[in-house]
C-alpha cells in the first residue's frame, strides 16, 4: 500500500504489487493515477488520530469555553466554573430593540420591567418604553435546565406573550429554547436555554 491511500490489487500470477510511479523518491507525486494494466482501489484511513495533508499529527484536544457569567475558561469535562462557582445551566435572553442580552442562572428569578429596585438589570434599558410595566414578568431557571415565566399576581399593563399566547398573571408558564417572549406589543425577546448537558 502506498502512503496516499491506494493499494494495487495483484492479478493472478503476479508475485507482488508494484508501487505507483514516483513513490519513494522523496517528492509528493500528487494523487496517484492507476495504470491501465491493473486494478487499483482506494482504502479508507484507519481509525484513531488523524493526519492532515502534510502528515503532521493532529491530536484530539479539549477546547475550553468561556463561562457565561464571568467569562473565565471552563473545560468541557467540568460541571461548572471554578472561578465563580456557577453551573452551565442558564438562560440567555436576546432583544434587538432595545439592544439587550441577559444571561441568568439558577439562583434567583430574573425580573424584567422598569422598576429600578424590582428589575435592576432591565430598568435602564426599558426606561423610555412605557408599554413595559414597572413589574412586568420574572424568569426562573431550575437546576434541571427548565425555565419558567411568571407575571406578578397583579399582572402587567400590556400583557406578556410566549409565541403569541398570553400569560395569565401569577401562573408559572414553561419556556422552551427558541421561544419568543413578548412584553406588551413591541418588545420581542428570543429565549435560549442551556441545560446541564
Amino acid at each position: 500500500m502506498s502512503g496516499d491511500g491506494w493499494v494495487r490489487v495483484p492479478e493472478p500470477g503476479d508475485d507482488e504489487a508494484e508501487e505507483p510511479e514516483g513513490a519513494g523518491e522523496g517528492l509528493d507525486p500528487g494523487p496517484p493515477t492507476p495504470p491501465h494494466d491493473a486494478e487499483w482501489v482506494a482504502v479508507a484511513a484507519p481509525p484513531g488520530p488523524h493526519f492532515d495533508p502534510v502528515d503532521t499529527w493532529v491530536p484530539d484536544v479539549e477546547v475550553s469555553v468561556p463561562c457565561w457569567n464571568c467569562r473565565e475558561p471552563v473545560a468541557p469535562r467540568d460541571p461548572g466554573c471554578a472561578a465563580c462557582g456557577r453551573t452551565r445551566t442558564h438562560v440567555l435572553l436576546i432583544c434587538s430593540d432595545p439592544c439587550l442580552e441577559l444571561s441568568h442562572g439558577t439562583d434567583t428569578p430574573l425580573a424584567l420591567g422598569r422598576h429600578p429596585d424590582w428589575a435592576p438589570r432591565t430598568a435602564t434599558a426599558f426606561a423610555d418604553r412605557p408599554k413595559v410595566s414597572r413589574r412586568h414578568v420574572s424568569i426562573t431557571v431550575e437546576p434541571d435546565g427548565s425555565a419558567w415565566a411568571e407575571e406578578p399576581p397583579e399582572g402587567s399593563h400590556n400583557g406578556t406573550f410566549i409565541n403569541g399566547a398570553k400569560l395569565m398573571p401569577g401562573i408559572r408558564t414553561p419556556l422552551r429554547d427558541g421561544d419568543q417572549l413578548r412584553l406588551g406589543l413591541r418588545i420581542s425577546i428570543t429565549v435560549r436555554l442551556y441545560g446541564p448537558g
